[in-house]
């Protein structure tokens, strides 16, 4: 058995074939994301936290998109901790949907696009619980889930739910998707700056107006460090003209955005050529 196969059989390779088969039946195609594109997972585990530990926290306090770094999660030991009996609990069941994203992806199978879930997840439980919430609350929207950097390769609900090794630029790729609605500006600096790829940098999110670096420390021991300075309040992300990334606020404008874009015609709808589109804002 080759170091790249996994214990059902199913390989690196097999997961590219899959994912190249579903460009070719699967087209045009977007890649949404899910954790705060779709479910409103931050606010689900400020609230979670509050009952469980007492808090009064909210995500206008989710300075970065790694909660450890973030006031009133602890050390990356306890944050970790906390997100596994987060998922344990399977407290994701208790998140809304983003407001607006089901009229929005409604909308946008209407102008001829399908749509695949790509979004990364660690524990086998966030995957599971992950499956159960869509089924909830978008059950038939999406043609297929598909799980990034996975420890190792899986296929399950008769191939509509996906686990890889790969990153999301790579599935993408794989996909010939159009584009990612994504939320972490760091997935939209891979896709629309290194890869020049197009990419809808969703929401008004405190995370996604600066980076969150490799380094690991916790928030309380940083302000220490620092003497109390407020350092997150001097970050921005400067986006540059030449990158294909657009934020977008809303579900709206991820619909006006992709429909003010879309060429109608006899073949199937698909979105202008990345030169013929404004600078990044």
């Amino acid at each position: 058995m080759s170091s790249d196969l996994s214990p059902d059989g199913f390989s690196v390779e097999l997961a590219r074939k899959k994912l190249a088969e579903i460009a070719s039946t699967r087209s045009p195609l977007l890649a949404i994301d899910l954790d705060d594109v779709l479910c409103q997972t931050s606010e689900r585990a400020a609230a979670w936290h509050n009952e469980r530990f007492g808090t009064d926290m909210t995500t206008s306090s989710f300075y970065y998109a790694m909660w450890y770094k973030n006031p009133g999660w602890g050390t990356v030991p306890e944050t970790l901790d906390k997100v596994k009996e987060f998922y344990d609990q399977d407290e994701l069941q208790h998140a809304d949907s983003v407001p607006g994203a089901a009229e929005g992806l409604e909308e946008l199978q209407r102008l001829g696009y399908h749509l695949v879930i790509v979004t990364a997840r660690v524990l086998d439980k966030e995957m599971d619980s992950t499956v159960q919430w869509l089924q909830h609350h978008f059950d038939g929207t999406f043609d297929y889930i598909i799980f990034s950097s996975q420890p190792e390769e899986s296929i399950e609900k008769n191939g509509r739910c996906i686990g890889t090794t790969l990153s999301k630029l790579e599935i993408c790729t794989e996909l010939g998707a159009l584009l990612l609605v994504d939320d972490l500006v760091e997935t939209a600096l891979a896709f629309g700056r290194h890869a020049q790829r197009p990419v809808l940098l969703f929401g008004d999110y405190e995370w996604n107006k600066r980076i969150n670096t490799s380094d690991q420390w916790c928030f309380h021991e940083k302000l220490k460090e620092e003497d109390g300075r407020e350092w997150w309040k001097n970050e921005d992300v400067e986006l540059h003209p030449e990158d294909q990334i657009w934020r977008v606020r809303d579900w709206p404008e991820v619909v006006k955005w992709i429909s003010q874009r879309t060429k109608h015609g006899s073949e199937s709808s698909k979105l202008i050529p990345s030169s013929s589109l404004p600078q990044s804002s």
